[in-house]
């Protein structure tokens, strides 16, 4: 006898259990132990046994709701793996789920009130490929909800309550932020549409328009409700919590998550999800100390691979290998290749110098950070695809580029995917810096990807600009601080460095209304394991009357071996405006034949009681950072170091080379001055750009100290580049440094 497919079996026993009166107590048991024994058979590997047994139990009783349940249990579990892919072509798992569902079905009709069946089937659906299936879960989440009430268990009731609540933050995101557009139109970004993608805002102004006020609220307000009956029913569950917070978190009420946060840490102090929630609101809320202990105590909590995952600077680097930096580590897979120590090293050092201001307590850069990998986490993880928020491709934008200026949905996809039944969606992210993003977002997932005919734009723009912070308020408070440094020779492995900085005090003290307002001053030197090695803070007061000078500061600190960053801030702490330079600085080669940066200043001569200067601090010159009011001279000291003797003297030949970059207005002319006024040199040049050149022969010693000055006396305002070249007249070598300047 031929026997039917299993569907068509399934079937054909939903219609006569339907018909068949119900069992008794007796019969019940029995048939929950027949499903219970099978759970522990399959739970032994064997499940071609447990179905066989449950094939069974059903026939002998059509109305054995649990056995059904069991049964579809299995056979959903045999065919799971199927449902990842856009089309299922494997016929035996298509069978399987087509009686996975039937069953799964009948048990909840047969058992209304079993709120464990009717989450069972809801969780089956919401894991299906198509969206109609997945909307249907929420009504039998619903129904779950109402089966737990009824008997009062509690831990079924947040199951039925959160299961709810997603099923309407599915919805929500389908109905958020929508926009209407002109003449029905769409996104298009397929290669015959290939619009310039740096218009992108534009365009999508021109053709959609935002729905005000933003639609979905009133998804959003049912899922959030769903969500605190689930965490007050059970604050145990860390994922009912966290679908709290995203809920907070996505409508921008951060003191609501800070309070939510708040109570959880005092009643659960090991949970760091609950810290990282409290960082993300604090934040957002410009406590920025606040957050920092937040965050740090939630890193305090985590186990090493989380810690990792979450602060990964691989996050914000560029993708793919840059040919250009080769040999550096500028990009994600670089950096992952790295031992643990080495990440380490490498966070610390890119934390340290995108720090905005040292002198404030906090990193703002990395809280911003950490705020915006919380928020992607808790805003995008989905459970059904084991996929956490930031991994995800709005997740990734998220933490690189910040909240997103503007966000719209509209319908259609965009990436013209005509097999699509429900016709997909465009979210639309824009920020004010240009950059615009489209997701495809298919109706009823909950999980956008990045259009497939942008994708390879979108890598050209993590390239490109792989973070921005942007958005983060400091950025906007700060000036830049004219600084020059110029390193000199001191042994080995070190060398000595004269910092000359120019603050912008007027930039500072604008908005504050005071007679005499403090301006804090800061110098830090950070060696290669970024470590403090020098640190030097002082406070001006500026009256507001010559709040329109600028303050000078000069500094001459020793560095170490390798590379040095060397930073200087200033800020206004009642306006919080600031001001910072920050360089960092290649070793200077301790040996051989060379020469030290030039070091600009004021008219340059001896110091009292030098008649023959050995070093560089021999020569009296007030640094400048580079900035010279018309009619000055610059003054010009450098060292040349290990020049080869001949018959105990050193020869040499100065070309000092400066370069108009505005090359308009009258012809540049300058003249090179000795520490005696008098002009020297052989001069050739054109308009824009002027060279002098001469010689010189002197007792050979390690070092040689040069010393002049520039009358500029008759150049116009603008920028100048300067090259100092020297060439060692008895081997011929050369060696050179360029920098640049400002006439105002």
């Amino acid at each position: 006898m031929t026997r039917c497919p299993l569907a068509v079996r399934v079937r054909r026993w939903i219609a006569l259990a339907l018909l068949v009166p119900a069992a008794g107590r007796a019969q019940e048991r029995a048939a929950l132990s027949v499903a219970q024994a099978a759970d522990a058979v399959a739970a032994a590997g064997d499940t071609a046994r447990a179905l066989a047994m449950l094939d069974a139990a059903v026939r002998r009783d059509q109305r054995d709701a649990a056995a059904w349940h069991q049964l579809g249990l299995l056979q959903w579990n045999q065919a799971r793996s199927a449902r990842r892919a856009a089309f299922i072509k494997d016929q035996k798992k298509i069978r399987l789920l087509s009686a996975a569902d039937s069953a799964l079905r009948l048990a909840t009709q047969l058992a209304p009130d079993s709120a464990r069946f009717w989450l069972s089937l809801s969780r089956f659906n919401v894991q299906s490929g198509v969206s109609t299936m997945r909307f249907a879960s929420g009504g039998q989440a619903r129904a779950a909800l109402g089966a737990a009430t009824r008997v009062g268990d509690r831990l079924q009731i947040a199951d039925a309550a959160d299961m709810s609540g997603m099923a309407s933050w599915r919805l929500y995101e389908s109905s958020a932020n929508r926009a209407i557009s002109g003449s029905l139109q769409k996104v298009q970004l397929s290669s015959a549409n290939n619009w310039n993608r740096k218009n992108g805002r534009d365009y999508i102004n021109s053709i959609a328009q935002k729905i005000e006020p933003p639609t979905g609220a009133a998804d959003h307000a049912a899922a959030l409700a769903y969500f605190e009956q689930a965490v007050g029913a059970d604050s145990t569950n860390l994922r009912y919590s966290r679908h709290l917070f995203m809920a907070y978190a996505e409508r921008g009420r951060w003191r609501d998550l800070t309070t939510v946060a708040e109570r959880r840490t005092r009643q659960f102090p090991l949970d760091y999800q609950a810290q990282l929630a409290l960082g993300l609101g604090r934040h957002r809320l410009a406590d920025d100390q606040g957050a920092t202990v937040a965050f740090d105590s939630a890193f305090a909590l985590m186990d090493d691979d989380e810690a990792q995952r979450v602060r990964s600077l691989s996050r914000i680097l560029r993708p793919r290998p840059d040919k250009a930096l080769a040999g550096q580590i500028g990009d994600a897979r670089g950096f992952v290749a790295l031992p643990a120590a080495e990440r380490q090293g490498l966070e610390a050092m890119f934390w340290m110098m995108s720090d905005p201001l040292a002198l404030t307590q906090e990193n703002e850069f990395r809280l911003e950070f950490l705020a915006r990998l919380t928020f992607a986490d808790f805003r995008w993880t989905n459970e059904e695809y084991q996929l956490r928020g930031a991994d995800s491709d709005r997740g990734d934008i998220y933490v690189r580029y910040g909240p997103p200026d503007l966000e719209l949905t509209l319908s259609g996809s965009a990436s013209d995917d005509r097999t699509r039944l429900d016709g997909g969606q465009t979210q639309v992210w824009g920020y004010d810096t240009g950059l615009v993003f489209f997701f495809d977002n298919p109706p009823g997932f909950g999980m956008a990807r990045i259009a497939f005919a942008d994708r390879d734009n979108v890598d050209r723009i993590r390239d490109a600009v792989p973070v921005s912070f942007a958005n983060v308020a400091v950025t906007r408070l700060l000036d830049t601080i004219p600084v020059r440094i110029a390193r000199f020779r001191a042994g080995a492995d070190s060398s000595d460095a004269v910092i000359a900085a120019r603050v912008p005090v007027d930039s500072l003290v604008r908005s504050v209304a005071m007679d005499r307002v403090p301006v804090d001053i800061d110098l830090r030197i950070f060696d290669r394991f970024v470590q403090v090695r020098g640190l030097e803070s002082d406070q001006i007061a500026v009256a507001r009357d010559s709040a329109a000078a600028q303050a000078e500061r000069v500094w001459t600190r020793r560095l170490g071996p390798g590379i040095n960053v060397v930073r200087v801030e200033a800020l206004q702490a009642d306006s919080r405006r600031g001001a910072r330079a920050m360089t960092r600085l290649e070793p200077l080669g301790g040996a051989g034949f060379g020469m030290s940066d030039v070091l600009l200043g004021g008219k340059p001569g001896l110091r009292s009681g030098i008649t023959l200067p050995a070093r560089w601090r021999d020569i009296e010159i007030t640094p400048n950072a580079g900035r010279f009011a018309r009619g000055s001279v610059v003054g010009l000291l450098w060292e040349m170091y290990d020049l080869r003797p001949k018959d105990g003297a050193s020869a040499y030949r100065v070309a000092i080379t400066v370069e108009r970059t505005d090359r308009s207005g009258a012809a540049l002319a300058f003249r090179l001055l000795d520490n005696l006024g008098r002009a020297i040199g052989r001069a050739q040049g054109s308009r824009d750009r002027f060279t002098i050149a001469f010689d010189r022969q002197v007792a050979s010693r390690p070092e040689l100290v040069e010393y002049l000055s520039l009358d500029m006396t008759q150049a116009p305002v603008g920028t100048y580049r300067l090259r100092v070249e020297v060439t060692d007249l008895t081997t011929r070598q050369k060696t050179a440094r360029d920098t640049e300047f400002r006439m105002y």
